[in-house]
């Protein structure tokens, strides 16, 4: 049985959360302000911010071996 540790629950809490600011009606709402941000529409910006989010909580799921199972001895010796 596979347990969810603090880190893998942050993880999925992460990305959903990301997820849905990205995608959720929450995005007209930031179509309606008119600032720029260093001259692009803020819609832009909205969607690029959460887009980094996203990756950057891919790549801390890939560096830590998010899906993978635990490694096993059996497992280490032969990657040698």
């Amino acid at each position: 049985m596979k347990y969810l540790t603090p880190l893998k629950l942050s993880l999925y809490g992460g990305m959903l959360f990301s997820f849905i600011m990205l995608e959720s009606p929450l995005i007209m709402l930031a179509n309606r302000i008119e600032p720029t941000v260093m001259g692009l529409p803020f819609l832009l910006v909205w969607n690029l911010f959460w887009w980094f989010v996203l990756t950057a909580l891919f790549l801390v799921a890939y560096f830590t071996n998010w899906g993978s199972p635990e490694p096993s001895t059996i497992h280490a010796i032969q990657q040698r």
